[in-house]
């Protein structure tokens, strides 16, 4: 980071240094990217929670679910079937897509936390 960048960071955090809230521009940091990291959690479990409930069952459960309907649609062609396999999908891929990101930034809350 340029050192005009880092004098940028710490202006925009200086204020709330002043005003008490943290020790230093460096503690402010560390600790609003904390907690930003801890809202993209909350938000991560969240959709995974209504996945969950809305299918009543894991991800690896649903996966096979998928997985087994299209298999028996290959075999028994059915176009309503067909729909609700498109959304089931629809569905397989934001639940994953909600997972992985739930790991990165897993990952990224050990990284600002050392």
């Amino acid at each position: 980071m340029t050192e005009m960048a880092i004098d940028s960071v710490a202006s925009i955090v200086q204020p709330l240094v002043r005003r008490g809230l943290f020790k230093s521009p460096e503690t402010a940091v560390r600790m609003l990217a904390q907690d930003y990291v801890l809202r993209q959690l909350e938000s991560c479990q969240v959709i995974l929670k209504q996945m969950e409930d809305k299918h009543g069952m894991n991800y690896a459960q649903f996966e096979t679910y998928v997985q087994r309907r299209s298999e028996l649609l290959m075999t028994t062609p059915n176009a309503q079937l067909g729909q609700a396999i498109m959304q089931d999908e629809d569905d397989l891929f934001d639940w994953k897509a909600a997972h992985e990101l739930l790991q990165s930034w897993l990952g990224l809350q050990t990284e600002i936390a050392s």
